[in-house]
This record gives structure tokens, sequence and C-alpha cells, in this order.
């Protein structure tokens, strides 16, 4: 038989790929808004791709499988793809492939695994044997020293040394096998963690990397499969280091990982020579690389590898590249061969796997250093990382919520890291804050004071003001925390302040009943009617760390930190209303409120907030939301600045469209209700909404409405209304997604589709007040709670909009 070494076999025939030279950053049309309808066309071609090209059940092809005796690999990576791009297992081309996989005896190291993680990913019952064999036959053929287990290799015969590829494709099996069920110890893991950490080299210009071979030169793609074959063996030992005090919550060893040096240099090293193209050092292509960096940026949670982006950008650079048969190679043909097969399945694997939408972003904040070359030094305590003392909380709290919230739903988690970014302008904090604002929470805790550089906490502050929800926890109950963390909120909030959470607060029964008395310290944040965010002056994370207190106990009395869970829990359904977040590279278009440059030529539409008695406007970015997108979707020339006056004001006339939001009852007195009666019946217009549908304000609008109006009292306005029509809207609003009623523990409706319900006052046969007793305002800033009843933000904005559009028009 021929014998291949010691080249990674199933990726033989990629390496025969040209390496292609287009970097990210050149690729032409990179406009935001449409990379993720992008993606998700490219996903669709790849995958038909794929589909057409199926024979038999299998995508296996001659020449690999007779120059390496790799059966059953193209097809395994294949169906790992299009599972992970969204086919359903019971697909019909699935069905075939799964049955001939499941029939290949174990021969290869690549294609055991393989086809491990494609069952794994499949998820039916009956292939649990399967995958407890294929993981009791990946122990058996790991090289060994010792007795202890040193990587693997294909095997081909007795004494091959271990390679770096085999090794990371062996890893990433058994942890999916273990993710579904199957038996793996400790040992194992041990030993597999021990063999990284003592094959990585530790000094030199290049130190930080790993090599195909032991002893081999400095690999790109090798580093990438050590950083994450250190953090998948960490993930897969059942027990914990911190020697947590299940009682208090504080950790003996905080912060003290055995593997965090070696894992942040190789971040470092990847950061200095980061590619998207056939690096150096590489055994296997450009695609083979893609597909492990989309690993290990997801399993560190990192969204930038150096200064890069990097899904961001190697979504730009997939698109680009994508040939017009929807598959992915260096070659000009249309026909099928294995080459492209591989390519394609990583390629897919990369955009299908890393857009799994971020449910948290956790807060890297400290003093640090970062050369040119990509590479960040903290400085601190030694190598504890002060914002990363708890490396596994975000990841279980993530895990958690998918499950017990929104039914299973892929989620992610990610680091965020302003520091490794560089804002020159007022847009680029903007920017920033526009991509940051689709993770509706940001996490952050540590035993010292945070420290924000001012355009950090230009993008912070910025995130909360555009519907962003923040967590904070004193690690270990750490008082220089929370001093810190409430000495930086006062500055950037001066006008709010952190309070004890107050017994009858949503936070305590959103999801589960949580007793009040459990964490009596709990401090939160409002702005306008809603929490924006919660600080834990206990300790949490140590919970939040520890993967067995995710499950419930049969015991009748739970315990803390299964109480820490549900906690965290119940923030998550209030922090998103209970609606997953978006794909991920959505962003947001964020508008400066910079008067100097902001003065609307004539004619622009300028909007006027209504200033009520006693309250400030609870939700002061709302309108200049709604102008974005009446800019973008209605090509509406209008001016982000927005004016909030008195009901009395002398100029009130010259603005045409008012807006009023309350969450308070008031009381005009007789001038700001004749002032408005003029400005109304001479052609202006009033929307208005209670906020998150409070009865005080609702019930003293309608008493306005009837000191303005006499006998004309609000009414409800009918579905077939021009309000709703096409002529105003574009396509009809017929549906909206609504929240009537508030959540209790353990029971939500959340928003659901209805019709548009709208009440108002006619005058002359024209609207001149537009109602509605939902929510709007707090909406369109994009907050969601499940206590407030009221839109989504998509739905808010096409109501407003329509309002703006119709006093226009009329």
């Amino acid at each position: 038989m021929l014998r291949i070494v010691p080249l990674a076999a199933l990726f033989l025939l990629t390496c025969l790929i040209p390496t292609p030279q287009a970097k990210a950053a050149d690729v032409p049309g990179g406009d935001e808004r449409q990379l993720v309808e992008q993606v998700n066309k490219a996903i669709d071609r790849g995958v038909q791709y794929l589909r057409v090209n199926q024979n038999s059940g299998t995508w296996e092809g001659f020449w690999l499988n007779a120059a390496a005796d790799m059966d059953g690999g193209v097809t395994a990576l294949a169906t790992l793809a299009m599972l992970n791009a969204g086919v359903k297992p019971d697909a019909k081309e699935l069905q075939a492939a799964l049955k001939y996989l499941r029939s290949l005896p174990k021969r290869r190291t690549y294609v055991v695994a393989l086809i491990t993680m494609v069952l794994g990913e499949a998820r039916q019952a009956r292939d649990l044997p399967i995958i407890q064999a294929n993981v009791d036959w990946l122990l058996s053929t790991a090289t060994r020293s010792g007795g202890r287990i040193t990587g693997w290799s294909y095997p081909f015969d007795e004494g091959q040394q271990a390679d770096g590829s085999n090794t990371q494709y062996a890893l990433l099996g058994l942890y999916a096998a273990k993710t579904y069920g199957a038996k793996i110890g400790d040992a194992e893991w041990d030993q597999i963690r021990t063999q990284y950490l003592s094959t990585q080299t530790k000094q030199g210009t290049d130190e930080g990397y790993w090599g195909y071979l032991r002893a081999g030169r400095p690999s790109f793609t090798m580093t990438v499969a050590g950083v994450s074959g250190l953090v998948i063996a960490g993930l897969g030992q059942n027990l914990s280091r911190q020697e947590l005090n299940s009682t208090t919550g504080v950790a003996a060893k905080c912060g003290v990982y055995d593997d965090s040096d070696a894992i942040q240099r190789g971040l470092n090293f990847i950061g200095r020579n980061f590619t998207f193209t056939k690096p150096r050092g590489a055994e296997a292509s450009a695609f083979y690389n893609m597909y492990g960096i989309e690993r290990v940026g997801r399993l560190t949670g990192q969204r930038f590898l150096g200064r890069v982006d990097w899904y961001r950008e190697g979504c730009y650079y997939l698109v680009k590249e994508q040939r017009k048969d929807g598959a992915w190679s260096q070659s000009d043909g249309e026909s099928y061969d294995t080459v492209t097969a591989i390519a394609t399945s990583f390629a897919l694997l990369f955009l299908s796997k890393g857009k799994t939408p971020v449910l948290i972003s956790k807060l890297a904040y400290g003093d640090f250093t970062m050369p040119d070359n990509g590479a960040l030094i903290e400085r601190g305590n030694g190598s504890i990382v002060g914002w990363n003392r708890k490396q596994q909380d975000v990841r279980n709290l993530t895990a958690f919520v998918s499950k017990e919230l929104f039914g299973g739903m892929q989620l992610g988690w990610q680091v965020y890291d302003p520091r490794r970014k560089n804002f020159d302008r007022p847009q680029d904090v903007l920017d920033e804050a526009g991509v940051l604002v689709q993770s509706p929470i940001l996490y952050l805790n540590g035993h010292d004071k945070p420290i924000l550089r001012g355009q950090h906490k230009e993008v912070f502050k910025k995130y909360v003001e555009e519907g962003g929800f923040v967590l904070a926890e004193a690690c270990c109950g750490s008082p220089e925390f929370t001093t810190g963390f409430t000495e930086l909120i006062a500055e950037l909030f001066p006008e709010s302040k952190l309070e004890p959470v107050p017994p009858e607060h949503p936070i305590w029964t959103t999801f589960y009943a949580v007793p009040p008395a459990e964490f009596p310290k709990l401090r939160y944040l409002s702005r306008g009617c809603r929490t924006v965010m919660i600080l834990s002056p206990e300790p949490l994370a140590g919970y939040w760390e520890e993967s067995k207190y995710m499950a419930p106990t049969a015991q009748k009395q739970v315990n803390r930190g299964e109480q820490a869970f549900r906690l965290a829990g119940n923030i998550v359904a209030y922090a998103t209303g209970m609606e997953p977040p978006a794909q991920r590279l959505t962003t947001r278009k964020l508008t400066s409120l910079d008067k100097s440059d902001k003065a609307p030529p004539k004619g622009f539409l300028r909007p006027v907030q209504l200033r009520l008695p006693g309250e400030a406007p609870p939700a002061p970015g709302a309108m200049r939301n709604l102008v974005t997108y009446l800019q973008t979707n209605a090509k509406l020339d209008a001016s982000p600045e927005v004016e909030i006056l008195g009901p009395d004001h002398p100029d009130l006339f010259k603005y045409k469209f008012l807006y009023m939001h309350g969450r308070k009852s008031f009381t005009f007195n007789e001038a700001e209700v004749q002032n408005l009666k003029i400005h109304l019946t001479s052609g202006g217009l009033l929307l208005a909404d209670a906020c998150c549908g409070k009865p005080e304000f609702d019930n003293s609008f309608r008493t306005m409405v009837e000191a303005v109006f006499g006998k004309d009292k609000l009414v409800s306005i009918p579905l077939d209304d021009e309000l709703y029509s096409a002529r105003i809207n574009g396509t009809a609003l017929t549906t909206v997604k609504r929240r009537e009623t508030v959540a209790v523990a353990g029971a939500d409706e959340g928003y659901v589709d209805l019709p548009p319900s709208m009440e108002g006052v006619k005058i002359d046969g024209r609207w001149a007040i537009l109602y509605s007793k939902y929510d709007l305002g707090c909406a369109m800033e994009g907050h969601k709670s499940t206590d407030c009843l009221g839109h989504t933000r998509d739905s808010a904005l096409r109501l407003a909009g329509a309002g703006v559009i119709y006093s226009l028009k009329k």
C-alpha cells in the first residue's frame, strides 16, 4: 500500500490548489448591510453544489481513496458541512450519506474522527453505540510514550510519529462524542492537555507556535490547532481546578489556569502571522486554514485575532472567492472533483458555524501594550488576566440559556476586546457600537477596578444608549471591583444611579422564581422605564464557571449554584425579551448627535419630542433611530437632531410632527392645552405611546385628549385605513410583532404576530393624533424586556415611520 508521510493525507489534494492572493481588505462590495444576505446566499449555493454532485449517497473520489486509503473522508466532511449549514439529518441526501458512513470499517484517524463529528451533529439516538466504539478505537490507536497519550497519526503502521493535524481531528471527534454522551475519562483529557503544553515552543522570535511534528518548523495552521486543542482538552475534563467554596462562591484559586500563558502565546503567534491564504508552514490549503481559524476564534471566543475581525473579514473573502457554480476552489472548472468538494466543505463550515448569533460579549479591559505585530500583552498580576479570572463562565451561561430559554437554539458568545481597535473618528465609535449592540448582553467581572480608556468608555456608553444590557459581577465578591464599576457608571450616566433591586422587580420572576432574599446585594440601573444594568457585588461567576450547577438536582432544595444559574437565566430573559439575537454580522447604523455639523437645510423633517412635566424623556434616542430608519428605508430628508420642547413653547407651530412618550401620570395646564390644540388643528400631527405600556401614562394621555378636543375622543384606527396602506408604507402594514402580557416565572408568550393596533383623533378627515397604548419608544431604542408591553424594534419603527410619512402626505 502507498504510504504518505508526513502530510495530512485527507487533505493531500487540497495542497494542490494554487494559493489565492487576494486579501480580505481588498474585497469589493464590503457593504456590511448586505453582508449577512451575501453570506446566507453563499451558504445556500455551496450546499446546492454538494447536493447536485452527490453520487450514490457519497462524495468519494478515486484518487484520494486510492492514494491514501481514506474511504469516507470526503463524504464525512461534506456531510458535516451540510449539517452545520442547516440541512436536516432526515433529508434524503444525508440519509444516504449517514447510512454509508455507519457502514465503514475503522481504519484512519481522520475518517473515524470526522464520522464521529457527523454522528454527533446528527444527534440520532441509534448512533451512540457507534460513537462510543469510535471513541474506544481512537483512544486505542493513539501514539503513546510510557503509557501516556502523545497524539495521533494516520495510523499506517506501528511506531509512526504523531502529527498535529491528525491529533486535532482526533480531538475534535472525541469532544463531539463527549458532548453527545460518550464516556471519556479525565485522565485521557489531562494527558492530551499535557502533551500540548509540552510541545509548544516557548522561546525565540517565533515563540508560542506548534509545528506539524513535535520538533517541526513554525506552522500557523498547527498553532491554530494547538490553541484549539488546549481549549478542547480543558473543556473535556469534568473536574474544576478553581477550588470553589460552594457556600460562599469564592474560589481559592481564582484566575489560576495552567494553560493561560500557553493559549495567550499561541494567540499572539496567530495574531502576528494572521492570514486567510495558505500560511507559511502549512500542511494544507487556504480553506483548511480557514476552518481552523473559525474553530480557534469560536472556541476562545475571540472576536479579534490580532487586529483582524476574523469572521467578518473571512466572510468578505469567501463571498468574493465563490465560483459561479456555488463551489470554492482556485480552479475555474465547473466539473466535480474531490479537491473542490473538500474546499467547498471547509468554506461552508467557516461560514455556517461562525454565523451563530452572539448572545453575550465578555468585555476585556485593563492596562496593556500592543505592538504593531498584533500581539497583546496584559499588564497586571502575573499570568492571571484580570478581566478573565473565570474562563468558562460565559460559555456555560450561553449553553444554559440556549437549552432552557431558547429551545436548544445555537447561540454563541465572544470576547469583546476594544483595545485591539483604534477609534480615530467619532464615527468609528458609532460604527463599533452598531456592531456590538447586536449582542444583547455585555458582561464584565474581575477583582480590580475596571479600567476603560476614553474611546472605550464612549463605545460602552453608546452601547447602553442604543439598547444594550450590561451584566457586571464582582469576582469573589471583590469590593474593589464594585467600587470601581460604580464610579465608572456614575461618570458615564450621572443622571442615573445603581440602586438595590426591589423584591417586585421582574428580574426575580422573568423565567424562574428566584427568591430576592437569595441575592440581597444585587443592584440595578434604569434608564426610562427599563433596567439596563445589573451589578452583583456578591460572587456568582464561580458557580457559572462550573457546568455541574447547570442541571437542576432532584432535591427539592435548590442549591446556591443552581440559583446563580437561574438568576442568570432571568437576567438574560429580561435583557432579550425572550427574543434571540440577530445573526452574527448584523449591524445597526448609528447617527452622530454632533450639533456643530447637523444644522439641516430648509425642507428637512426635524421631529420634536414633547417634554412632560416632572419627567425626562424616557427614550431619548427613539426619534434619532426613527430618523435613521426613514433615511434608509424611505429615502426621507430628515435631521437626526431632535428638538425637545414643552407643549406651550411658542415655536411648536414650526414643526409638523410631534412625538410624545412617557411612563408616569402627568397634567397639562391651560396654556399647554391651548397651544397643543392650535398646533394639531392647524395641520400638525402628534404620535404618542405609553412607555412599556404603563397604565399611569395611558390614563393621563386619554384625559389630556379630552381636554384638548372635548367630544372628539380616541377611536380605534381600522385596519383598512390609509395609515397602514401600501401608499404610505410601500407594502401594506398588516401584522406587527407585539407583546401584550407580562411574563411570569416559567411562562412567557413573548412577541407574537398581531394586527397593528393604534388609536387616533381625526380632524377634518385626517388623523391629528396617533396613539399606541403599547410601547414604541423603548423598542425604537432597541430595549427589550419581558415586563415591557410593546413592539419589537422593527415593528415599532414601521408603525412610527408610517405616522411620520402620513403626516407629510396630509
